[in-house]
């Protein structure tokens, strides 16, 4: 871990030498409403979607059995869990998404764009549905 941090500080100092600015999103140990971040074992698997959601639209519940990191692209979006709590993201937040935790998201403001990043494994899904017969095992209730 420590070579890692080297590393990145050499390369982060080498891209201001010439000219290139890296600037720190987000660095977290916590979902955004405060759980804490885990990891699987088994094999790494690390996957980056962008998605798109339309005005008016809604994502049905589901929940990520992996750490899960979204940038907003473009416009606002509402994160609200089963159980109520809610959120709003705007363009340029990044944040991590509540880990095992059943949540929907809502566009207030649209269409929103998001970049998604998994950081998961092999052996497990990225996304499960609420109503789906792996919720059981992937989500909390």
């Amino acid at each position: 871990m420590v070579k890692l941090k080297t590393v990145i500080l050499v390369l982060v100092c080498l891209f201001a030498i010439n000219g290139v600015n890296a600037q720190e999103l987000l660095k977290t140990t916590k979902t955004w409403e405060g759980g804490e971040i885990e990891y699987h074992k088994g094999k790494a698997e690390v996957t980056s979607e962008r998605i798109t959601l339309k005005e008016g639209a809604m994502t049905p519940f589901h929940c990520h059995p992996v750490p899960t990191l979204a940038y907003i692209e473009k416009g606002h979006l509402e994160v609200e869990t089963s159980n109520g709590k809610k959120v709003t993201f705007q363009a340029g937040d990044s944040f991590v998404e509540v880990l095992r935790t059943i949540h929907r998201g809502i566009v207030i403001d649209g269409p929103v764009e998001i970049v998604v990043f998994y950081a998961g494994v092999t052996s497990t899904p990225n996304m499960v549905l609420a109503d789906s017969d792996e919720a059981s095992k992937y989500c909390n209730k």
